[in-house]
């Protein structure tokens, strides 16, 4: 699958890397010399230096025989408007990273589709419902696919044996480098609030953890949690 990710932050490199693990033909946009510059370093992935509003730069990446265009950049407006342009150049399906939840809960009612956007998504409440019930449920008890199988989700208890505790999400991810993870969600022990994680969020026991993974991550990630998977009926 041919796919162009629009922002090489955070979750754009993290999106790339986990995508790029299933052998996806990645093209990665950014306005950032060095952010591309490391990922291209870590990453087996294409690269653009150039604005994902700018029609050029969009051609100059192959628009028109792209099958996923994402963008997440850190400006709203970028990122709508870059896929109302990717759709109109021939990208078949565009997903935009967005702040302002009032879009998501009114998407059906504005009609994002029309304009050319698919899908949104906000990492504050990315897929809130399932998360909110990963986080009450104890250990993995479900998991849920995205983009036909391509990443997985799924929850889970850190055990005070757990590989990750103790460690911050920056350090897990150089540690254990040939994993394909995303912590996308964190509910703290004796806590009702939802931590975001950053590089710099420490893993603690007892923490209820959302994680985002590749096809076949869920495995590694049992295996660094201390439990053996069970199937539910």
């Amino acid at each position: 699958m041919k796919i162009i990710i629009a922002g090489a932050g955070e979750v754009g490199f993290h999106l790339a890397k986990l995508l790029s693990y299933e052998s996806q033909e990645i093209t990665l946009i950014d306005t950032k010399k060095d952010s591309l510059t490391y990922a291209g370093e870590h990453l087996d992935i294409k690269t653009i230096k150039g604005d994902a509003t700018s029609i050029s730069i969009l051609r100059e990446a192959r628009i028109e025989s792209v099958e996923l265009f994402i963008a997440v950049t850190s400006s709203e407006t970028t990122n709508i408007t870059a896929c109302v342009l990717a759709k109109q150049l021939g990208a078949q399906r565009t997903i935009a990273r967005i702040s302002n939840t009032e879009f998501i809960d009114e998407k059906d009612v504005i009609g994002f589709s029309q304009f050319g956007i698919d899908e949104l998504i906000s990492p504050e409440s990315l897929a809130a419902s399932e998360i909110e019930l990963l986080l009450n449920q104890y250990g993995f008890n479900d998991t849920y696919e995205f983009e036909g199988g391509a990443l997985t989700m799924l929850g889970l208890r850190l055990s005070r044996t757990a590989k990750f505790v103790g460690k911050t999400v920056k350090e897990a991810a150089e540690i254990y480098s040939e994993l394909h993870f995303i912590p996308i969600a964190i509910q703290r022990y004796g806590t009702q609030y939802t931590i975001i994680p950053r590089g710099d969020t420490q893993f603690k026991e007892n923490d209820k953890v959302v994680f985002m993974t590749s096809k076949g991550g869920d495995a590694e990630l049992f295996d660094l949690s201390g439990k053996v998977k069970t199937e539910i009926k």
